[in-house]
């Protein structure tokens, strides 16, 4: 199986959760020094043949087409796709620069994209093949400062709709999970900047709590399971209750 944007965060977490659960994992990452030093640390907790490291950047096609080409060919296939590459960019809309519009897209968007393409020929021979594509709050939520990274993110469900309804037939599911506050990197980095108030988030969340990075991994692993073989094109929300939330009436 394959992870985008596994050098750290969600992707990260699903990688391992896979690898733990006897998958042979190829992580991918456009921070190389950051995705060996994830792999290092995986390698000592599923086996120094279990995991694989591809750089690359999703943005480009003939990267992603080569991440494709290494991760099947070190596999011996490919069962399992998840494009969990993200970036985001914070600024008021009527700010925001053409330049940081179309990066978040052609990451967030385009990466999903792109990857998916590239692995449908190998996806379509796999006996048990699955896309999960990691969208966000932002994915159903308009969420101010945020326009790049909400349109990305609610692209991605389009995305998720069309492959599974074109592909389907070929026995490739493709869902999607939209996690809602998740301590993880990117979160912290929003708390740091003082661009997100902790406690502000905590009263949202009926759970009032945070969620943890293994209660999206186990979610992504059941949906590539076979205990998940009639799930298609479904957007699987991970967020605590945040939106179905209607106390603020």
């Amino acid at each position: 199986m394959l992870v985008t944007g596994a050098a750290q965060g969600l992707g990260l977490s699903i990688a391992e959760e896979f690898g733990a659960a006897g998958y042979r994992v190829v992580l991918a990452d456009r921070n190389e020094a950051a995705l060996q030093a994830a792999a290092a640390g995986m390698r000592e907790r599923v086996g120094p043949d279990n995991v694989h490291v591809v750089a690359a950047d999703v943005t480009e096609d003939a990267s992603v087409d080569a991440l494709v080409q290494s991760a099947t060919s070190w596999a011996g296939g490919l069962d399992v796709l998840v494009n969990s590459a993200g970036v985001i960019a914070r600024a008021p809309s009527d700010e925001v620069a053409t330049d940081s519009w179309q990066s978040v897209l052609d990451v967030n968007l385009g990466g999903a994209f792109r990857c998916a393409r590239a692995a449908f020929s190998r996806l379509r021979v796999s006996p048990y093949p699955s896309i999960l594509n990691i969208g966000s709050l932002g994915s159903v939520l308009g969420m101010p400062m945020r326009l790049p990274y909400n349109a990305s993110k609610t692209g991605l469900l389009g995305l998720t709709r069309t492959l599974a309804a074109e592909w389907g037939q070929f026995g490739i599911r493709v869902n999607a999970i939209t996690p809602g506050f998740i301590d993880t990197a990117m979160m912290r980095s929003g708390l740091d900047s003082g661009a997100l108030d902790e406690q502000l988030m905590l009263h949202r969340i009926p759970m009032r709590r945070l969620g943890q990075a293994s209660e999206i991994s186990g979610v992504a692993l059941f949906l590539a399971s076979p205990a998940a073989s009639y799930i298609n094109g479904a957007t699987i929300p991970i967020d605590g209750g945040t939106t179905i939330d209607g106390t603020f009436f």
